[in-house]
């Protein structure tokens, strides 16, 4: 082999290794992409499960459908998921409340639920503030639900950019066209004609964010005029349901415990 030869075959090898530097380098980082984003959602999951607990929780306590509608809709808040207005399964544990008398006590009571439920719904919608050990003086915002669908949004356009930029045929062309004996070889017996079908068999699908189960929670106000209604509807539940309310009562108050109540409606 000439020098020539040698100077030839070392730049179609080194064309070669170029082309798949920039092919499976782009597919490689858009792989990453998804699997970061894929354990945020397990993360996040996790929040929205416990979420749906305390939902329970509060349902435990206000009693009945009926009851947790008229908070809700006192408060102005509605509920896209109707489960969420009769889902009684919980496993809590939370700061137990005192009071001089049986309604006040049932009022604070829902509130030692439906407070931390509000925090812990704007957290995962929202994220929370925190300090970056790493770098002093700054601020980080945990996964949130907002940051995930604008990260969904964000992979999808390069998915599509992926998809119509990074074409497997067109790597795979390249690739041929570096070797004329193969480029002779399928003029004459006609092959090469199924390259195409390798842009539709490697596409990258899109990401539906609806199918990670991340549903999206309606905020919960917080504010004095929000206690007060919420304290008018207990009211009037302590007043329909004082059966209930013992009841409900006597099942989270531990005579033992001064300092927590526990709600285990788990069913284990």
């Amino acid at each position: 082999m000439g020098l020539l030869d040698e100077w030839g075959n070392a730049l179609v090898e080194e064309g070669l290794r170029e082309a798949a530097d920039t092919f499976f380098g782009a597919r490689t980082a858009l792989d990453e992409e998804i699997v970061f984003f894929e354990s945020q959602v397990a993360r996040l999951r996790t929040q929205a499960e416990d979420i749906r607990s305390w939902f329970a929780g509060l349902n435990c306590l206000l009693g009945s459908e009926s009851g947790t509608r008229l908070v809700f809709d006192s408060l102005g808040v509605t509920l896209d998921d109707p489960a969420l207005y009769t889902h009684q399964i919980c496993s809590l544990q939370f700061r137990r409340p005192r009071s001089f008398t049986r309604k006040g006590l049932f009022v604070k009571t829902v509130w030692e639920i439906y407070e931390p439920l509000a925090r812990m719904i704007e957290s995962y919608m929202h994220g929370t503030p925190y300090s970056d050990s790493l770098h002093p003086g700054r601020v980080m915002i945990t996964v949130n639900h907002d940051h995930l669908r604008k990260l969904c949004d964000e992979i999808n356009t390069r998915i599509q950019s992926v998809n119509e930029s990074n074409r497997p045929s067109e790597s795979l062309a390249f690739a041929k066209r570096m070797d004329q004996n193969q480029v002779f070889k399928e003029s004459v017996t006609g092959g090469g004609g199924q390259a195409w079908t390798l842009d539709q068999d490697l596409a990258y699908p899109s990401l539906v964010f609806e199918n990670y189960a991340l549903p999206a929670f309606p905020d919960l106000p917080l504010d004095s005029a929000s206690r007060s209604v919420l304290e008018e509807c207990c009211a009037k539940i302590f007043s329909s349901r004082r059966d209930h309310v013992d009841a409900i009562l006597n099942e989270v108050f531990d005579p033992q415990d001064k300092t927590v109540c526990i709600l285990d409606r788990s069913g284990q």
